[in-house]
């Protein structure tokens, strides 16, 4: 069974039938951002009052963009989203359980290291304003980041943890041939590791806020990228690494390591490891020509790997790849993936906005209202049309249908629908009337909300509309280059450290 995140302010024994329902109803509506699949049909919803009494009730809550139909079960005193046939599987409480208040959690039962990746990096995307996914364009946006920058991800903070998290697997694996022990000691260095962290005075690292109680440990965040650069063999699920290094193998005596589901040129953790680490998210000489080594070979052809191997580091300051001097110079694929995703950025940027507009004409339309509603909207807008004239060589020698044709061929789930709103977008942006006054294109993004959210459109659902707020800003994508652009100058910073390595 595969499950996704549900979200409870409250322990769901202690709300009432009604309660529960009307949570649920909310809580997959804020959903809508997790648009990485096929329009979803239908999402069914069985409260728990209704579950007991073997009575089922479906809404239709479309933002649940998840690939699936799905169905709520009760498994144990708790709720999940879960991928499946619709009969829901039930339990049935005893009265001591009933009495007993349950935390409240998030929880994936029984799903692969990719789809626990996805779902906690979907869960960081809500806090971040540029990818905020009203439109359902997660997916182009997507193709255009794995391309440019494949293994990375919004959750990654230092290019060292693709060291840091070996390290904490093969140490402790010292001593003991029992999965079980070797997960819950690797998770222990996982957890005492942020704290040597803040020890050494880092800034900025998983686990900062938390601490050790963190329920999102670095493997969790790193896995996909270890897969991806051959650090970790690529079949490895994270779920199943301590099994494998256990399987058919002695156990390590001191100093030896499971190179056998590790990279066999992986360098060696320090003796001691976490408590002994005195580098922080530093890396040496060696261990940034290793992971350069690694991402040049795994990724030839990318702009990843143009980046990491050029001599020339990204600047701090600029916000996007493709104003970064170390970006441009590239050439052949990556320097198309890069004017893709130009062109693309500024394009979302403007229907992103014109929606935000066209729900505030409706919430001055529909409510009474003592500021200016539309005034932050037809500030955006007008910022954006400032822009549009230097975008217009950009726009008009891009050749969308390309693009999609490569992105498809990435993402098959890509449908036509998502296409034509693409082509909608980029003929709007070419467009002489301004986005405001563009008829057409105002209706084509009620119609791909309407389409994308169903009974959670804004423009159909009262309740969201009053929720909503105008935003100060919108910002452009800009496909993850902030991470990206930490993991490279954490690895050029190492290699001028020439003829220097960590004990």
């Amino acid at each position: 069974m595969t499950a996704f995140p549900i979200f409870f302010s409250r322990s769901p024994w202690l709300l009432s039938s009604a309660q529960i329902e009307a949570e649920l109803k909310v809580l997959l509506s804020l959903c809508v951002r997790w648009s990485t699949g096929p329009e979803l049909e239908q999402v069914r919803i069985v409260p728990l009052a209704r579950v007991l009494n073997k009575e089922f009730a479906q809404y239709d809550v479309a933002s649940l963009a998840v690939l699936y139909l799905c169905h709520m079960v009760h498994v144990g005193g708790q709720f999940v989203v879960a991928k499946g046939p619709p009969t829901p599987i039930v339990r049935q409480p005893n009265r001591s359980e009933s009495r007993l208040p349950m935390a409240s959690l998030i929880s994936w039962l029984d799903a692969s290291t990719e789809e626990n990746s996805k779902m906690r990096e979907l869960v960081k995307l809500f806090g971040t304003p540029e990818t905020t996914d009203d439109l359902g364009m997660g997916q182009l946006r997507d193709a255009i980041s794995n391309s440019l920058f494949p293994g990375t991800s919004v959750l990654h903070l230092g290019a060292r943890y693709m060291l840091l998290v070996p390290w904490a697997y093969l140490t402790a694996q010292r001593g003991t041939s029992r999965p079980d022990d070797l997960r819950k000691r690797s998770e222990e260095s996982e957890r005492q590791l942020i704290g040597r962290l803040k020890e050494l005075g880092e800034d900025s690292y998983i686990g900062r806020d938390a601490g050790r109680n963190v329920r999102q440990l670095p493997s969790a965040a790193y896995w996909s990228a270890l897969r991806r650069y051959g650090i970790v063999n690529p079949e490895t699920d994270r779920s199943a690494v301590a099994q494998l290094m256990c399987a058919d193998t002695p156990t390590p005596e001191e100093g030896e390591n499971a190179y056998h589901i590790w990279n066999q040129s992986l360098p060696k953790p320090p003796e001691g490891f976490p408590q002994s680490e005195e580098n922080g998210l530093a890396l040496s000489h060696d261990e940034a020509r290793w992971l350069q080594e690694r991402i040049l070979t795994t990724c030839p052809g990318t702009m990843l790997a143009h980046v990491v191997g050029s001599e020339a580091s990204p600047e701090r300051r600029l916000w996007a790849p493709w104003l970064d001097p170390a970006c441009r110079s590239a050439e052949g694929d990556p320097a198309q993936w890069l004017k893709d995703a130009e062109s693309f950025s500024f394009i979302h940027n403007g229907a992103t906005i014109l929606y935000q507009h066209l729900v505030a004409e409706l919430s001055r339309e529909t409510f009474t209202s003592s500021g200016d509603t539309l005034e932050p909207t037809e500030k955006l807008l007008k910022a954006w049309e400032d822009q549009r004239g230097s975008k217009r060589d950009l726009l008009a020698g891009w050749d969308v249908d390309d693009y999609l044709s490569r992105a498809k061929v990435l993402n098959h789930s890509i449908n036509n629908n998502t296409a034509d709103f693409a082509r909608a977008m980029l003929a709007a942006a070419l467009s002489p009337s301004k986005l405001i006054d563009n008829t057409d294109f105002r209706a084509a993004v009620e119609i791909r909300e309407k389409l994308m959210k169903k009974s959670n459109s804004r423009f159909r659902n009262e309740r969201r509309l009053r929720a909503w707020q105008p935003p100060t800003q919108v910002a452009s994508l800009s496909f993850r280059w902030a991470q990206v652009r930490r993991n490279v100058l954490d690895i050029h910073a190492g290699l001028a450290l020439e003829g220097q390595s960590h004990a």
